[in-house]
């Protein structure tokens, strides 16, 4: 009997440890903290921001490009100057997918493809809040937590899905900040 007990202690141990040890901080937290990200926007002031914010499914890409803001829509894309403010501004890998699921509820990802990893492979927006990589394939789901649609042409057998970050909307204005 006591054999069996310090056997049953043993295997708790060992599992514990196991379970404490087994995920990394980037795989059981809802947002990443791999690249860094820090900006804000007061909505009315860009068009791409106004139209995705108030209408649900609706995502823009938002990236820096020299000395200009760069801000795309399935309809529209529209080139800013960067001001004093938002020199310091950082956007991720590839630059940031922000907008409203179809439940209403603010999202803002990544737009660099989080399997190639490099900020030149820039996912491009499509219908219904469908992003892909123009290098692997691989399609996401903007609408359902950046999750995975489709392995695109295979080269990764178990893909990640979309780097997440924090935003808040106070009516006024976004901030995303990781």
């Amino acid at each position: 009997m006591m054999k069996k007990f310090r056997f049953a202690i043993l295997m708790l141990v060992c599992m514990t440890g196991f379970v404490s040890t087994s995920c990394s901080d980037e795989l059981t937290s809802t947002y990443s903290q791999k690249y860094r990200v820090m900006c804000g926007f007061q909505v009315v002031s860009y068009r791409e921001l106004t139209n995705v914010i108030g209408n649900f499914g609706q995502f823009a890409t938002i990236r820096q490009s020299g000395d200009k803001i760069v801000m795309k829509t399935l309809q529209s894309e529209t080139r800013y100057n960067l001001d004093a403010l938002s020199k310091d501004f950082r956007f991720g890998l590839g630059g940031i997918i922000v907008g409203t699921d179809n439940w209403g509820n603010y999202r803002a990802f990544d737009l660099a493809c989080p399997n190639c990893d490099r900020n030149d492979y820039r996912l491009t927006l499509g219908e219904n809040g469908v992003v892909t990589c123009g290098k692997c394939g691989i399609k996401y789901d903007l609408n359902n937590d950046g999750v995975i649609l489709s392995k695109g042409n295979g080269t990764y057998e178990s893909p990640r899905g979309l780097y997440r970050y924090p935003i808040s909307y106070d009516g006024v204005r976004i901030n995303i900040v990781n």
